[in-house]
């Protein structure tokens, strides 16, 4: 499944471009841009917005209303309404930042563009594949966060 989120959902965006989900979101990006966006590109519009919801429906693009609350809960109700799968692995995950597939890289390659500590702790990274971005990934404390999140909207999926 391929997503589009509206400016009000930038950190579920990143939650699922995070657990592998392609998901295009600026925040600068009007209604109509969205749902041209969606049909073009066959991408399942997210939501917060009740009217850009029905406008979406009406040119039969498929949407999901997420809920006003937190980003858990909006995860939430798409893995137990839409059956969406999360999956917490580095080497399915997609860049936070751009949206680009992240790729495997050797530790003597980020010498010199991780912290020092960073670099003598960890032994597996993953680059961005986008030139423009590259951002660097490696499982660190932000990656606890992570699991907790993702314990969390599986935790909460259920109820």
């Amino acid at each position: 499944m391929f997503f589009i989120c509206d400016s009000m959902l930038g950190r579920t965006a990143r939650f699922l471009r995070l657990f592998g989900h392609d998901t295009l979101y600026k925040n600068t990006f009007s209604d109509d841009e969205l749902l041209d966006f969606s049909l073009k590109e066959q991408r399942t519009l997210l939501t917060r917005d009740v009217a850009l919801y029905h406008r979406a429906r009406k040119r039969k693009i498929e949407a999901f209303l997420l809920p006003q609350k937190s980003h858990i809960e909006r995860l939430s109700a798409l893995v137990r309404d839409a059956k969406l799968s999360l999956t917490l692995d580095p080497a399915n995950s997609r860049c936070a930042t751009c949206n680009a597939e992240i790729a495997p890289i050797a530790k003597k390659e980020v010498y010199g563009k991780v912290p020092e500590k960073t670099y003598a702790k960890f032994n597996d990274f993953w680059i961005c594949t986008n030139n423009n971005c590259a951002k660097i990934y490696y499982e660190g404390r932000h990656w606890i966060k992570i699991i907790e999140v993702y314990e969390e909207i599986q935790k909460k999926a259920i109820l």
